[in-house]
């Protein structure tokens, strides 16, 4: 767990420091959404092996549901909380 949290942190000192530049953005944007698809369906095999899940499907599925919608509200105010923090002010002129 210590080196997943080493490689997020370094990975936004990285990008906080702009020292990639775009065309390497651009392929790691993509090289992202592969591996997440990828995780998302090793994850899916996964449960489709299990046959005790399976099973309590019905009763863990509105458990589930509420995980789910839960962290998925968690992850959006948590990421409007990170935009108001981090996010750079747009450049203006400097007449205004």
């Amino acid at each position: 767990m210590q080196e997943i949290m080493l490689a997020i942190v370094l990975g936004i000192a990285v990008g906080l420091a702009n020292l990639l530049s775009y065309k390497i953005k651009f392929y790691l944007s993509k090289l992202s959404t592969l591996c997440l698809c990828s995780m998302l369906f090793c994850l899916g095999a996964k449960i489709g092996c299990d046959d005790a899940l399976l099973a309590k499907l019905g009763t863990l599925g509105v458990q589930a549901g509420a995980i789910a919608f839960g962290a998925v509200c968690g992850s959006i105010l948590f990421l409007s909380a990170a935009i108001k923090l981090l996010a750079r002010p747009a450049d203006t002129e400097e007449g205004e």
